[in-house]
């Protein structure tokens, strides 16, 4: 590949980036939202959904799901006090114990992101 094939290929990336028909993620993310759920919550969903809509919207966002019916998910329960699900967990920390308002989720995490 000749030096101008290789600045025609770079030069696409970017303009597909920039119109969003690819996405890339940081390898290191800078904000892992955790929520931790139980089976048969119908709370639960709602505050998972609105995790996956900021990692889908915010490069650099991580969501995962721990359920307390998991060794892992109670293991992240015990470390925290957690008592009750819905619980949000930003960088490791008790953000939203229930449902949180997407708003105030939102900002915390533009926050974290240093976003206004």
């Amino acid at each position: 590949m000749d030096e101008l094939e290789m600045i025609r290929r770079k030069k696409m990336l970017e303009l597909m980036k920039k119109a969003g028909m690819i996405e890339v993620k940081p390898k290191e993310p800078r904000v892992v939202i955790e929520v931790i759920t139980s089976p048969g919550c119908p709370y639960c969903p709602i505050a998972w959904a609105m995790a996956r809509e900021l990692e889908r919207k915010y490069e650099g966002v991580i969501a995962r799901e721990l359920s307390v019916a998991t060794p892992e998910g109670q293991r992240k329960a015990m470390e925290h006090g957690i008592m009750g699900t819905p619980t949000v967990l930003i960088n490791d920390r008790v953000e939203f114990v229930g449902v949180p308002n997407f708003g105030e989720f939102e900002r915390r995490v533009r926050g974290k992101l240093g976003l206004k």
